[in-house]
């Protein structure tokens, strides 16, 4: 497994659980029993702490301390072992050292108990000792059909029922339930967002510190947690995804139950010691692969762990939008531009509001124009009245789908004048409400005020706030994207055929020639092109071919040939040609392709049109990636892609297109003529074709450039590479 997929150790085969999965988690999530495994009188300790912290939190199933040592704890009978319990036990929450581990879960499999809290640390993440008892505690788990919370985590918690699995130095003093979600595989980052959340006015309905898992994952417990008609929002903090096919499940239940996954993706960095001989290698990197899913699969993914809690805000307590264009209204005109220019780079559009808006707001002002940006000025504090009028006006404006309201330093006589009207449209409203509350220390009494209501999200910052909204509407509007259901482009015949038999008679990387012909197999339009040994072969397939014409050299190990000066461009006529050889030849002296002397390549000369890389990249976590972008000599140093999973739709196509200059360039940038984009869809999707059926016999494919030439011509590859596995040429 790739060193940036998981911090743990890999999982073993059949690690994790495959039986009844849905019902084991009920057990731990939602259990109506819990057995406290190693509970103590010491009042300071978990193992002491935790019985008296289920009955504060008002858990009303039952409780069974277990512990050989007492006859009675807390007002309850102890019992010596679980198995001893004379009732059902749902889950078990394990206070006791690692080594015991597997003969207590013996024991709780011959009770029945369906999930276990396993807080000890001390397996896979200490070495080659603890990755041994840890496969134990899998086998044993798993031949229980026991769902293990850990080892190596904080526990878990479901506020609603009052159960707390969780160990923690501080909790937020309100631990009401709410609508999200908090799934983290680092616990300390868990409890960090937690306090983070609570300070926005959102509250968890599940916590769940994933630790080592043992045999349930991450996206297990979202998966369970999507179920509950009360949630509104997944939050997770990922290091990796131990099963990636999980995850992408996981993404298609959320997108049908219209219940976002809001990601949080650690280790951002370029894979490790990583080498590719192709430039979409090197390009589609981890963090740019993991985006791109998320991406595709509608998962908002955020930067940080205060946005996380910053956007789960928004999803909790505000409708759907019915479109993107926001209102703000305040009382400083330097706020306003502040918010104008920060929508706009952002982009997010503002809202021009209607003659019938800006008549009702005429009244309300004093001498700044009813304009969007709203400013009030000094009204709010001569006329405190106007300042509801205000936001009723703002909100009932059919241009307006979000409303902004920015409230800066203010008398804290004052407070209760803004917030209550704020509040009261929250309630009725039908079109989100945010609240922006800045000013520091002096204002932080409203700012607790609106996030102790829990009625709409609060931010003490315009910048947050807007980056939060963004992603918000990015969601929705992804959500309400129709399906593109123009045909896709048939495969030719044999076209799998011709590709094995490329793939098994070329080394490691097929050469240009090669590649193209296995490519065009497959219908993507390569350039007319001869493959030549002598200079006498050179000339006539330039002659047949037809002048201007490109020459280049083929060899193992120079996959890039214009870096090797192998390339000869805009050969006019034989003399041309004959020189344009004869610096090959000599360049070439010694080299092999394939174990023969190296060969050189005659090829038509095509110009014009847009440059385009198409590639792929068979990454180790979600398959084959296709990239597309603005191609040519420079295309790392633009680095302008787009990377979806194949296979591709119509839509992803549209997408990648549209995220990078290639949509403008290809409607005919600067006088230039439209390009073939229909052209450039098809060869997208035979690619995306192509590397699904070829999975596992390629590593990746670069096909830059690809010419996109004026509307109604097509597109033509003059250039391609294919790399096999490495492991495929040893």
């Amino acid at each position: 497994m790739p060193s940036d997929t998981v911090t743990a150790a890999p999982p073993a085969a059949g690690a994790t659980a495959d039986f009844g999965l849905s019902d084991q988690l009920s057990g731990l999530m939602n259990p109506q029993s819990v057995a406290v495994v190693g509970a103590s009188a010491n009042a300071e300790g978990w193992s002491g702490m935790a019985v008296p912290v289920l009955r504060r939190l008002g858990y009303t199933g039952k409780i069974f301390p277990v512990n050989p040592k007492y006859e009675e704890l807390n007002g309850l009978p102890c019992y010596p072992s679980v198995s001893a319990i004379p009732e059902e036990v749902d889950a078990a929450l394990m206070f006791v050292p690692q080594k015991v581990l597997p003969d207590i879960l013996e024991d709780c499999g011959r009770k029945g108990v369906r999930g276990a809290v396993i807080l000890a640390s001390g397996f896979s993440e200490t070495g080659e000792e603890g990755r041994a008892l840890e496969e134990r505690l899998r086998e044993v788990a798993n031949r229980n059909r026991i769902a293990i919370c850990g080892p190596n985590c904080l526990g878990l918690a479901n506020l609603d029922s009052g159960f707390m699995g969780l160990t923690a130095a501080t909790f937020p003093e309100d631990m009401s339930a709410g609508r999200t979600a908090l799934i983290s595989q680092s616990g300390q980052l868990l409890m960090v967002l937690l306090a983070r959340a609570h300070d926005q006015g959102v509250h968890m309905r599940y916590l769940v510190s994933t630790g080592n898992e043992l045999n349930v994952e991450a996206a297990d417990y979202a998966g369970w947690a999507l179920n509950d008609p009360q949630i509104a929002s997944v939050a997770m903090a990922l290091e990796g995804l131990r099963t990636p096919s999980r995850f992408l499940e996981l993404a298609r239940r959320a997108r049908e139950a219209e219940k976002p996954l809001i990601v949080l993706k650690l280790g951002r960095s370029q894979r490790a010691a990583r080498t590719a001989l192709a430039h979409t290698g090197k390009m589609a990197g981890a963090f740019r692969t993991y985006e791109a899913v998320f991406r595709q699969n509608n998962v908002v993914s955020v930067d940080d762990p205060l946005e996380l809690a910053e956007v789960a805000a928004l999803f909790e307590k505000c409708p759907a939008p019915r479109g993107e264009r926001i209102s703000v209204v305040t009382f400083s005109g330097g706020w306003s531009g502040v918010v104008a220019d920060q929508a706009e780079a952002l982009g997010l559009p503002m809202a021009d509001f209607t003659e019938k808006t800006e008549a009702a707001l005429r009244p309300l002002l004093d001498f700044t124009p009813p304009v969007n940006p709203l400013d009030l000025s000094g009204n709010v504090n001569n006329h405190p009245e106007r300042w509801g009028q205000s936001l009723e006006a703002v909100l009932a404006d059919e241009n307006t789908d979000i409303v902004v309201v920015f409230i800066h330093q203010v008398r804290e006589a004052w407070r209760g004048r803004l917030i209550s009207p704020v509040l009261e449209l929250a309630r009725r409203s039908d079109k989100p409400i945010l609240v922006v509350y800045d000013g520091g220390k002096v204002v932080e009494a409203g700012f607790d005020q609106l996030a102790k209501d829990r009625s709409l999200p609060i931010y003490r910052g315009s910048q947050p706030a807007l980056k939060a909204l963004k992603r918000f509407v990015d969601y929705h509007r992804r959500a309400n994207v129709t399906a593109d259901d123009t045909p896709r482009p048939d495969l030719p015949d044999g076209a799998a055929a011709t590709m094995k038999a490329q793939l098994a008679g070329n080394g490691r990387s097929l050469s240009e020639h090669a590649a193209k012909a296995a490519l065009r197999a497959y219908g993507l339009p390569m350039v007319g092109e001869r493959l030549v040994m002598s200079e006498a072969e050179a000339l006539t397939a330039a002659e047949e071919i037809g002048f201007p014409v490109v020459m280049k050299g083929l060899a193992d190990g120079l996959e890039h040939k214009s870096d090797a000066g192998l390339v000869h461009l805009n050969l006019k006529d034989a003399g041309g040609a004959r020189a344009a050889y004869g610096d090959l030849a000599e360049k070439l002296a010694g080299q092999t392709l394939n174990g023969q002397p190296a060969p050189c390549v005659v090829q038509q000369m095509v110009t014009g049109g847009v440059e385009v890389i198409l590639g792929m990249q068979n990454d180790p976590d979600f398959g084959p990636m296709i990239l597309v972008g603005v191609g040519g000599v420079m295309t790392e140093l633009l680095d302008d892609v787009a990377l979806r999973r194949a296979p591709l739709s119509r839509r992803d196509v549209k997408d990648m297109i549209g995220e990078t200059r290639l949509g403008m360039l290809l409607q005919g940038y600067r006088g230039a003529p439209r390009a073939d984009r229909a052209a450039l869809e098809d060869a997208i999707l035979r690619l995306s074709d192509l590397a699904v059926e070829h999975a596992q016999e390629i590593e990746s494919i670069d096909i830059n450039p690809l010419l996109v030439l004026p509307e109604g011509e097509g597109c033509v590859a003059v250039d391609a590479l294919i790399v096999k596995p490495e492991e495929a040429t040893q």
